[in-house]
């Protein structure tokens, strides 16, 4: 008995949307946002965060412990719907393109996790102009909670040994609303492609071969051992324009930016294969669809320089 149109229809829709699945889930499992970001699922169209301060403290016991308080911050992140679309004449079908639709089904599905990337990585320089949980700009040298001192998690100072060494130890030195330690210890560095190379000769190499002490030409270079080797994973992004970086500790439950994905609206590809009107205008469209946001987690976690050379 023939196969009615109809019927291929149906089944190429199915594997479609088969493909579609599998290659999403296998390109989220390896993808590069999840070395800087947290995905936070939510049921809610608007999602509000509260950021708690320490609660209790150890101190020495005398007759009674003293009540102490927790200072709450309150952060809210609504959700954005994504679409991306893609049309695929009727005629690709009927000449027998099946093996190659599979393929672009499976192109789909990156699109979506490389928009992820883009969203987790431009967070980065976005965080000089957007605020996070208390009310100040993501990067911003005007943080104050409770009883700490303010604190500054910027520069605008090049990448450099002294300028990585500056920023690793302010924010080990970072404290909490009660000026107690958060025990902040960086380990990602994270830069766009001009500053590559230099980065790479920061962290990446084990020895360093610095000029003698005296500069005098012809002295023979001393090399000593690079105190960064090995300290910090190197991350290096696309979507991080010109000569901007930012030293992270993304080693939290929740990393220094978040991703709000709506857990009831998973991202899915839709089509139109079973509708007459499309048969009619002799085009099918494929449309992925997905509701989610891009957020910030604690300042405190990251350090970033706007620096432009």
């Amino acid at each position: 008995m023939a196969v009615v149109t109809s019927d291929v229809l149906l089944l190429t829709q199915a594997g479609i949307k088969t493909e579609f699945n599998a290659a999403y889930l296998k390109a989220q499992e390896k993808a590069d946002w999840r070395s800087i970001a947290t995905e936070i699922p939510t049921t809610l169209p608007i999602q509000n965060y509260a950021w708690l301060g320490r609660g209790a403290v150890m101190r020495p016991f005398n007759d009674e412990a003293p009540q102490q308080g927790v200072r709450e911050d309150s952060y809210r992140l609504a959700d954005i719907l994504y679409k991306g679309n893609l049309v695929i004449d009727r005629r690709t079908l009927e000449d027998d393109q099946y093996g190659l639709l599979m393929i672009r089904a499976r192109e789909l599905a990156q699109e979506p996790v490389r928009h992820w990337n883009q969203l987790a990585f431009q967070a980065l320089p976005s965080g000089f102009a957007n605020p996070c949980y208390d009310g100040q700009l993501y990067f911003s040298s005007g943080h104050q909670e409770g009883s700490s001192p303010v604190q500054s998690n910027t520069t605008a100072q090049p990448l450099a040994d002294s300028s990585l060494e500056e920023a690793a130890t302010a924010m080990m030195g970072f404290v909490d609303d009660k000026g107690v330690p958060l025990e902040v210890i960086p380990d990602t560095l994270v830069v766009g492609p001009q500053l590559a190379r230099r980065a790479w000769n920061l962290v990446a190499q084990d020895v360093v071969v610095a000029p003698g002490e005296t500069g005098t030409a012809g002295v023979p270079s001393t090399p000593y051992r690079n105190y960064f080797s090995g300290r910090y994973r190197l991350v290096v992004s696309p979507y991080i324009a010109g000569y901007q970086w930012f030293l992270m500790d993304c080693s939290r439950e929740v990393k220094p930016v978040v991703i709000q994905s709506r857990e009831d609206v998973p991202i899915t590809l839709e089509t139109d294969m079973d509708q007459p009107t499309a048969r009619i205008r002799e085009q099918y469209q494929f449309t992925i669809r997905g509701r989610y946001a891009q957020g910030y987690g604690l300042w405190q976690l990251a350090y970033g320089s706007s620096a432009t050379s």
